[in-house]
């Protein structure tokens, strides 16, 4: 332990607080959205999953089948047996808020690590994670897909920024997992992993000029993994029929491609996008050229996040070819915000590692400034949708026939294009009493009515455990830091408390000083912070007691001091244990004290 004492800290508590008040606001709100503007019914391309999931469609060939440009393995693994167990489609929903919400706290905390304090442009994360401009995405609970797209590229950008030569063994697992897990995700998680794939091989070849053969050809298995799964995906691969040629038109690409980067920012920012695509350019070259003088001897971080970036851009790029035949604002869905997120997140994190404080406080007050259109768009989109799906309830309640549903509802709406689906599928729903169209033509509940509530339950049960321990690290740190402001104020007394003990017997205390950090850690007898405190005290003997005689009375001794953090502030009972270090102490009373290590409880 350092014999110095530290200099004061930048109080963090609050932002701490702060932090978590919002992020657990904006995860409740968005879980409100799925419970008051999300039907439990097949929303758009769902409509097409309907007899697979209600088991009139051969299960195992579905997960493979082509959807769109998609092949989207590990979304329906996932959702299947989901659907499965609840028969409501809201749990996809729900699924998609659980992902980005622990994703956003997540996130903070390796923000946190990162510039080794709490900071308040790190709401940031939730607020651009968890706005209801992602309600096309909150709505539609297939929409998995892009959020498992969203948490393993962001994984990437978290890897690659911790990778270092020493680390690029363990850094590649990582990345190779993740690169296979993103593929798995569809045609967009395809794209995302190929340059992902080059900094495996880059990585391979610095773990093999070690001399460590057998791991180097680990990475590199694990770079073939995506190419070998891209070369089965196209295996049996069609076009889709109902979607034109590639465009040709390098205005449209551009412009489409423009349209999905700025929808990182969410779908409220539309009518601005080409400003918003500016502005990421900008940052991400700027990002760059940071990266690059930072990284001066080992590479190995700025390629990686290279590889990543260069991924997401890619999507973006491919939708651009893909859709800029259907017109130049194909862009602007809500849906994309998912797929373009990670770029958003990777340059903050960058810029919060250098210790820039600059480009994250632009970056949160970008996505505060979004935050109300993106408000006003999801509940405006929610309500209609709502009503939509109402109107169709009732239709069903009262008998209407699954033609007459589709032919009344459908025409102008999120669902038009869906009808030949969606006649055979309500037909089914009705047939197994599932959803909306449960009990057809009369009133009726399905089985699993309560597993929904439940769920979200469970979620704000976790939520609030998480937060519980979030707090208890945030007291911790406010008691560590009220100490370091007031060490001086504490010596005094120690002294005075110790003194009224009457011991050490013939010795008076003179005075005590602070020689280095407080070590933190929970009374498991008294219960509360104690804080073991290394410290010198200095005796003078009492006159006409033995020690007198003492030549040993007068040195400084050394000892560690305990303190007890109670309604706010540190008191003690003069206990001292003399001759130990801090960490001798909690060796020397493990039964009593359980250390409390930066950020944790």
């Amino acid at each position: 332990m350092s014999q110095t004492y530290s200099p004061d800290a930048p109080p963090t508590s609050r932002t701490r607080i702060l932090l978590l008040v919002v992020w657990a606001a904006l995860t409740a709100v968005a879980v409100g959205f799925v419970f008051t503007f999300g039907s439990n019914a097949p929303y758009a391309d769902e409509w097409e999953f309907v007899p697979a999931l209600l088991g009139e469609e051969p299960v195992g060939p579905w997960f493979w089948k082509q959807h769109n440009e998609h092949r989207m393995v590990l979304p329906r693994l996932i959702y299947h047996p989901l659907f499965q167990i609840t028969h409501d489609f809201r749990v996809g929903m729900l699924l998609q808020v659980a992902l980005l919400s622990a994703m956003a706290l997540g996130l903070m905390t390796f923000a946190a690590r990162l510039r080794g304090r709490a900071a308040w442009p790190d709401v940031f994360f939730p607020v651009s994670l968890l706005h209801l401009g992602h309600w096309e995405n909150f709505i539609m609970g297939y929409q998995i897909c892009f959020a498992l797209f969203t948490v393993f590229v962001t994984g990437l950008v978290v890897v690659a920024m911790q990778a270092t030569r020493e680390t690029a063994f363990s850094a590649g697992v990582r990345a190779g997992v993740l690169a296979f897990l993103v593929a798995l995700t569809g045609g967009s998680g395809l794209v995302a992993a190929l340059p992902v794939v080059a900094w495996l091989i880059y990585l391979a070849v610095i773990v093999g000029r070690t001399g460590d053969k057998r791991k180097a050809l680990t990475l590199v298995g694990l770079a073939l993994l995506p190419v070998v799964y891209i070369a089965f995906y196209f295996v049996g691969y069609e076009k889709p029929p109902l979607h034109p040629p590639l465009s040709r038109d390098p205005v449209a690409v551009v412009m489409v491609t423009g349209e999905v980067l700025a929808m990182a920012m969410g779908v409220g920012v539309s009518g601005v996008w080409w400003g918003v695509f500016a502005a990421e350019l900008f940052l991400a070259g700027a990002t760059v050229v940071l990266l690059y003088r930072q990284t001066r001897g080992d590479k190995t971080s700025l390629v990686g996040l290279i590889a990543v970036g260069a991924g997401v851009f890619g999507v973006a790029l491919a939708i651009g070819f893909g859709r800029g035949s259907m017109g130049t604002d194909m862009g602007l869905w809500s849906r994309y915000a998912f797929l373009a997120w990670p770029l958003l997140g990777a340059m903050y994190l960058v810029w919060a590692k250098a210790g820039r404080k600059w480009v994250p406080m632009l970056l949160c007050f970008a996505s505060a400034l979004a935050f109300t259109p993106n408000l006003g768009t999801g509940m405006l989109m929610g309500s209609s949708i709502r009503e939509h799906y109402d109107r169709m309830e009732i239709d069903s309640f009262r008998g209407v026939p699954a033609e007459g549903i589709v032919a009344r509802n459908f025409p102008n709406s999120p669902n038009e294009g869906q009808t030949g689906r969606a006649v055979l599928a309500i037909k089914q729903l009705q047939a197994a009493n599932v959803g909306i169209y449960a009990g057809y033509g009369s009133v009726a509940a399905t089985d699993w009515d309560w597993f929904l509530p439940a769920c979200a339950i469970v979620l704000l049960a976790v939520a609030g455990r998480w937060g519980w321990h979030l707090i208890k690290a945030v007291l911790a740190e406010r008691a560590r830091e009220l100490f370091r402001l007031q060490h001086e104020r504490y010596e005094e007394q120690l002294v005075k408390a110790a003194a009224a003990t009457g011991l050490p017997r013939g010795l008076r205390w003179v005075s005590c000083r602070v020689t280095g950090d407080a070590t933190l850690a929970r009374d498991l007898v008294n219960g509360g912070i104690a804080a073991l405190v290394p410290v010198v005290v200095q005796f003078e003997p009492e006159v006409g007691s033995d020690m007198e005689e003492n030549p040993m009375a007068r040195e400084p001794r050394p000892a560690t001091a305990v303190f007890a953090f109670y309604r706010g502030t540190w008191t003690t009972t003069g206990r001292v244990v003399f001759n130990h270090t801090p960490d001798q102490t909690v060796a020397a009373f493990g039964q009593q004290f359980r250390v409390i290590h930066h950020g944790h409880h």
